[in-house]
């Protein structure tokens, strides 16, 4: 057998094996017992039905009455079944079939027999979503519904979403009741198997069932974000844009579909809207798909297809948002023959790379015939041609999956490369021990220097506005732990504009250098000096109080004033400086370092708005004797 003949085999097989775990895996391929009704119409013996572990669990599958056109009560049901006016259809099927309509409503009944040894227990029923709204009763006690219950369009209001009813049997034989009706939608009646069980186990499966599903959908979101966020970084990689796209959609759509999980979320959303939902993250997911395709084969993937394919998928999705579910589910099942061609069409293209031994082309292909055949099952199931399980699911699952694979793979290569690159290092530069030794402590020095430069302002030498971030940050939050002060001075230099303009930027940027240097002497060591912005300048004082933080500040304005460095373009040709402060105590009302900063900034601005050369705080503010 030739490579590529066993490539598509085992491709095949991958399937086959996929389709068999997940079938088995449903609730719904859970084994009933053996149903013996011993003549008696509607029927279900169910005395025997537990397994090897000793559960009871069992499909509810097997004859029940039925009322045509009429919602009768569990007592209304019991005088029928005694006066034997009734007939009987099995369960599941559909209204079509058994009734001949599919917009109707009906009542189904069946007697139940239990095991002995449950009279008694809690038992639980589990419903999985019907195309109907429906109430189930337990020898006249309502345990579960589903939607509303009605004679016509008006007052039915369906739901499809799955249930727990519970129960505690006070016999060994119970009468299950069903109303159930259906109206405006492309299917109805009870067409999916029930189950009645020990309600910890029959909570188990359903808990279980919803849990892998939502395992699945995880991956496939993670995925999806992963690939987005991968191609936003790279900019480059729009395959990876998509693909994230037709993950994430596909996901949202999982959201709204089988089990329907927003029905078991706090969202409260309209069935109508939920359907319009899933059908709409569908043919998004089938758009972006074919984006994926056209994207990996340029060169083959054919415009017009992709044009065409964009507008149905379109026109589709505006037709789902403003349309009732009957008219738009129909146009969808009607124009999946146009995405079967299209499914085929990628075939053709894909085909031509797979055998030549491409990773990309196998993988594909092997998604190409997983989410195909998955979503192929999903349409039979739909229309009710075949009784299966949802996979399309976890046959995208299962694609994305093979693409995680391949990616680890490939990290796993370059992590081996690396670890082999490594080893020849080591060997190679065992007999330069001092070189890498004196290179490390240059290095070393290069760092430290580097992060000083960091930190530091490189025109004055003091910190910078980022250590200042840092170290304010650090600061307040230690002084809203403690409980102890907190102060924040600054200030800046008045007319500095005027300055540059008149004397030039390089005799400014030495003033500023000249009023850092006389600032620091009057600092204490434990303050943090850091360059705002500009001629901009803070102080941050821990352990000090505003009374303090206020002599501080205003003793460095005298200090500016007293310098009489020169400045022209000043009121008494000298520069000057304004001062703002503000401080947090335990009775402070800041919140946040930002609030802080902000409050000094404040008093800073009235410094300057009051005439410049002023030290001000929330409590006072100091004008200096204008003698000149």
């Amino acid at each position: 057998m030739s490579t590529p003949t066993r490539k598509v085999s085992a491709l095949f097989l991958v399937l086959f094996v996929t389709i068999i775990i997940f079938n088995n895996i449903s609730p719904n391929m859970s084994h009933a017992a053996d149903q013996d009704d011993d003549g008696i119409a509607a029927f279900i013996n169910l005395s025997e039905a537990t397994n090897n572990e000793n559960h009871f669990y069992s499909a509810l599958d097997g004859e029940w009455y039925v009322f045509p056109e009429m919602l009768l009560s569990p007592t209304e049901v019991y005088s029928y079944i005694l006066r034997d006016y009734t007939s009987t259809v099995q369960l599941p099927g559909s209204f079509e079939k058994q009734l001949g309509k599919v917009s109707t409503y009906a009542t189904y009944a069946t007697r139940v027999k239990i095991p002995k040894e449950y009279v008694g227990r809690t038992l639980a029923i589990y419903i999985p979503f019907q195309y109907s709204a429906y109430t189930l009763f337990v020898d006249g006690i309502e345990i579960a519904s589903n939607g509303q219950v009605g004679h016509d369009e008006s007052s039915h209001q369906a739901e499809m979403a799955p249930r727990l009813g519970y129960m505690v049997p006070t016999t060994d034989e119970v009468l299950l009741t069903l109303q159930t009706s259906s109206f405006a939608h492309i299917r109805g009646g009870v067409e999916n198997t029930m189950f009645i069980g020990a309600a910890n186990f029959v909570s188990q499966k359903f808990n279980t069932n919803i849990i892998w599903s939502l395992f699945v959908n995880g991956c496939i979101c993670i995925m999806g974000l992963f690939m987005i966020l991968f191609a936003w970084f790279r900019r480059q990689e729009k395959v990876f844009l998509v693909f994230g796209l037709f993950c994430l959609l596909f996901s949202a759509r999982s959201f709204y579909s089988y089990p329907f999980y927003y029905t078991l979320t706090m969202l409260e959303l309209p069935w109508i809207w939920g359907t319009r939902f899933e059908y709409i993250f569908t043919e998004a997911s089938i758009l972006t798909f074919t984006w994926l395709i056209a994207e990996w084969y340029k060169q083959q993937f054919s415009k017009k297809v992709l044009v065409v394919t964009t507008f149905v998928m379109s026109f589709l999705m505006v037709i789902t948002l403003f349309t009732k579910p009957v008219f738009f589910q129909t146009l969808y099942f009607n124009v999946v023959y146009i995405i079967i061609a299209l499914v085929a069409y990628f075939i053709v293209i894909i085909l031509r790379g797979f055998f030549t031994g491409s990773k990309r082309d196998i993988v594909n292909m092997v998604g190409l015939i997983l989410v195909s055949a998955g979503s192929l099952n999903d349409y039979a199931l739909g229309q009710g041609l075949i009784d299966s399980i949802n996979l399309s699911l976890p046959a995208v699952g299962i694609y994305v999956v093979i693409h995680v694979i391949l990616m680890s793979r490939s990290y796993a290569e370059k992590v081996f490369e690396t670890e082999a690159l490594n080893d020849s290092l080591i060997q190679l530069n065992a007999t330069l021990d001092e070189k890498v030794n004196l290179r490390t402590e240059q290095l070393q020095k290069a760092n430290d220097l580097l992060e000083k430069q960091a930190l530091s302002d490189g025109l004055t030498g003091i910190y910078n506005r980022h250590r200042f971030n840092e170290y304010i940050r650090q600061a307040f939050q230690l002084s809203q732990e403690n409980g102890s002060a907190l102060s924040i001075i600054m200030f800046d230099l008045d007319e500095f504009k005027k300055y540059n303009d008149h004397y030039g930027h390089i005799q400014g940027d030495y003033l500023l250098k000249q009023v850092v240097e006389i600032v620091s002497h009057y600092l204490p060591s434990n303050s943090l000096f850091a360059r705002f912005g500009g001629e901009e300048f803070a102080v941050v004082l821990p352990n000090m109080l505003l009374s303090e933080a206020y002599q501080i500040a205003e003793g460095v304005r005298q200090a500016v004033e007293d310098e009489k460095l020169a400045h022209m373009k000043r009121a008494g040709g000298y520069a000057t400086i304004s001062v703002g402060v503000a401080s947090m105590t335990a009775q402070s009302t800041f919140t946040t370092e930002i609030e802080l900063i902000d409050a000094a900034d404040q008093q800073l601005y009235r410094s300057k708005n009051a005439g410049r050369n002023i030290t001000s705080s929330v409590e006072k503010i100091h004008y200096f004797d204008r003698k000149h």
